[in-house]
């Protein structure tokens, strides 16, 4: 019978593996998702219009958006 000892240097070197084990899995997940998402027709149709529409900034951005909402409650509110 063996007997294998783990030193305090081979458990700080287990942890660091599980968290860049769980970092590998989340990105291989992302990869296979955006796989997923160049293989959809419609995905990418819609995706290449909201591109466009940046391009051509038919796009509000989003504090533009939050000071028109603001400037209508105020009107709405002080009505």
């Amino acid at each position: 019978m063996v007997n294998s000892i783990i030193t305090e240097e081979d458990k700080r070197n287990l942890k660091v593996l599980a968290i860049e084990l769980h970092e590998i899995r989340k990105l291989i997940e992302q990869l296979a998702e955006t796989a997923v998402n160049l293989s959809d027709k419609q995905f990418l149709k819609c995706f290449n219009a909201s591109q466009n529409a940046l391009k051509e900034k038919q796009v509000d951005r989003y504090w533009e958006t939050l000071e028109k909402e603001i400037d209508i409650a105020e009107k709405e509110f002080q009505a």
